[in-house]
């Protein structure tokens, strides 16, 4: 029983921090095999269900939205339209064009998915690599794939190096 927690703790953190998943299992004193299995599991069944996830938040949402609206008690209308109306006129008093939202719209130009694809493992979290990819790429067939080679080789990269300079 022990061991399966231990393999349930392993594979829940390699579903949102899938870097920190390797040494967290190497923790526990799991074999490289075991916390490759593991940390594999965790991450690609991480990214699939927030994929999905996000997808449906994104899409059918919009679909549900008006029945939620219509069941929702009138004082949380009345501080969901006063915050709406905030949004609404901070958004066109704004400056359009900043330095930052430049240099966001550079990052994404320059590197779009593959940038996407290749950090989200190790820099990012699986849950905002799978809403930046639902949001962005979900046109794109080949994202989904991509985004799963990326976690497998990235597994293995994390694997070799902390079972090269971790002791267990």
């Amino acid at each position: 029983m022990e061991i399966i927690l231990k393999y349930l703790n392993v594979i829940a953190l390699a579903s949102v921090k899938f870097f920190w998943a390797t040494p967290y299992a190497y923790m526990f004193r799991l074999t490289e095999i075991e916390t490759f299995v593991m940390i594999q599991l965790g991450g690609i069944l991480g990214f699939v269900f927030f994929y999905y996830f996000f997808s449906f938040l994104l899409k059918e949402l919009k679909l549900v939205w008006p029945m939620i609206y219509y069941i929702t008690p009138r004082i949380f209308k009345v501080r969901f339209e006063q915050w709406l109306d905030l949004r609404r006129y901070r958004k066109l008093t704004a400056n359009k064009f900043t330095r930052k939202n430049k240099m966001i719209a550079r990052v994404r130009r320059r590197f779009g998915m593959p940038g996407i694809v290749i950090l989200t493992p190790i820099l990012l979290s699986i849950p905002l690599g799978a809403l930046l990819g639902t949001k962005y790429f979900h046109h794109k067939r080949s994202f989904i794939p991509w985004m799963l080679l990326s976690i497998f080789v990235w597994g293995i990269v994390s694997v070799l190096f902390f079972g090269i300079f971790m002791p267990h």
